[in-house]
């Protein structure tokens, strides 16, 4: 018993000196940081992911993945950087998010990726479990589907993996870890993973999800339908509760259109819609209707179902700008290429500028329905119209073509008053 108090005491004393030299280590990485060239770069990329895997528990392990990422950027690895500092935010909750370092790195990716991985990173409310934290940072990281993210994902993957052996979702890391190899390219080894989930888990979950995500590789990048169609039924037989139902449905009705089959394409993107709806899940639903109305329209060149199916998706909803117009000016193309129905386009055109009066889409929207006001002669509502364009946006560029239509309508109605009086 003495010989135990004794030990422990020993090593407790001996904690600090640890600390103390891992921190001197770490500090000598730090001023190495500027002054190396690309080697010395990769180099201390090395040292400092090596530190890390061995100092995690000290309060020292925020500055040295701030480290990492400065020295993945420097050495223009921007996808393993983004990542690290994605990484140190849902590692690190409480430590404030570099911005400085944040833009640098974001703006290194192409524009329309910029705002998402901006988002990103300021997560808002965490769990305390720093492995159910680092749950979901594989999540957000997979959804990104970063290029040339993967190599550095799986090193994280492999450290969770030794860091928390005991973790009780470690099923879904595995599921996750499966979806990294299929963004990778990687399709064996994504199935392979999605296999290892309710084997070696039998109690799992995420059985329906496997058989699922094993169904979406052979259907959309092995292109063996009829094995894909397998594993879907598998799932509506085998799991008929399952929340991966409607899914299932929503890519059998691809399935159906890739091979040609769009009468039970348009079925199969019906039911995923009313299963999603069911389950609360408005936006899928929402992409499910627009998956039914591009069936309608471009294969089976029903477009009066096709507007139908797209009145219904615009109703889903009706506050979320983007969906709401990318559905209705849909419609309005429809209504005007297709079935030839200007008077229906304006009318579209005047919902949207109604739901939306004082943003891009809306005034664009309003500015439409005044010229097709015009073009069936009802010059008085094209002018109120044009007006509201003006009152709504002022300073946009729809309002400056607004100005010159009014000024060209009361000049047509000056001329006109002036030849009645001859």
């Amino acid at each position: 018993m003495k010989k135990l108090i004794t030990l422990t005491l020993f090593l407790f004393c001996l904690a600090p000196l640890f600390a103390q030299s891992a921190d001197t280590e770490l500090e000598f990485y730090k001023s190495e940081i500027n002054a190396a060239d690309k080697k010395q770069l990769s180099s201390l990329e090395w040292d400092l992911n090596s530190w890390l895997e061995r100092n995690y528990s000290l309060p020292s392990a925020a500055d040295a993945m701030l480290y990492k990422a400065k020295v993945e950027y420097l050495n223009k690895q921007y996808a393993p950087a983004y990542l690290t500092l994605l990484k140190y935010v849902y590692e690190f909750p409480t430590k404030k998010m570099p911005k400085d370092l944040a833009r640098q790195i974001v703006v290194e990716f192409p524009t329309k990726q910029q705002t998402e991985l901006m988002q990103a990173l300021t997560p808002g409310n965490l769990p305390q479990a720093t492995e159910d934290r680092l749950n979901m940072f594989f999540t957000t990281a997979n959804k990104l589907n970063l290029k040339d993210s993967n190599e550095h994902l799986l090193k994280d993957y492999s450290m969770f993996f030794t860091r928390f052996p005991g973790y009780e979702n470690r099923d879904k890391i595995e599921l996750l870890l499966g979806d990294s190899y299929r963004n990778d390219g990687n399709y064996l080894a994504a199935l392979s993973k999605y296999d290892k989930v309710w084997k070696i888990y039998p109690s799992t979950k995420y059985k329906a999800a496997s058989l699922r995500m094993k169904g979406d590789i052979y259907a959309s990048e092995l292109k063996d339908f009829e094995k894909a169609k397998d594993y879907y039924n598998k799932v509506l037989n085998d799991f008929p509760n399952s929340v991966e139902i409607p899914t299932v449905y929503k890519h059998l009705a691809l399935l159906e259109a890739d091979t040609k089959n769009y009468e039970v394409a348009m079925d199969e993107a019906q039911k995923a819609y009313e299963g999603y709806l069911k389950d609360g899940q408005k936006l899928e639903a929402y992409n499910a209707l627009m998956l039914k109305a591009e069936v309608q329209e471009k294969n089976l060149k029903n477009y009066t179902a096709a507007v139908k199916t797209l009145k219904v998706a615009a109703e889903l909803m009706p506050a979320e700008e983007r969906y709401y117009v990318q559905a209705k000016q849909k419609e309005a193309q429809i209504q005007a290429k297709k079935l030839k129905d200007n008077y229906s386009e304006r009318t579209v055109m005047e919902e949207i500028a109604a739901h939306f009066p004082t943003t891009e889409n809306g005034v664009q929207a309003l500015y439409r329905a005044a010229e097709l006001a015009e073009k069936f002669g009802d010059a008085e509502k094209a002018k109120n119209q044009y007006k509201q364009v003006i009152l709504n946006r002022p300073q946009s560029k729809a309002a400056v073509k607004a100005q010159k239509r009014i000024t060209k309508i009361e000049k047509a109605a000056l001329k006109s008053a002036k030849n009645s009086e001859k």
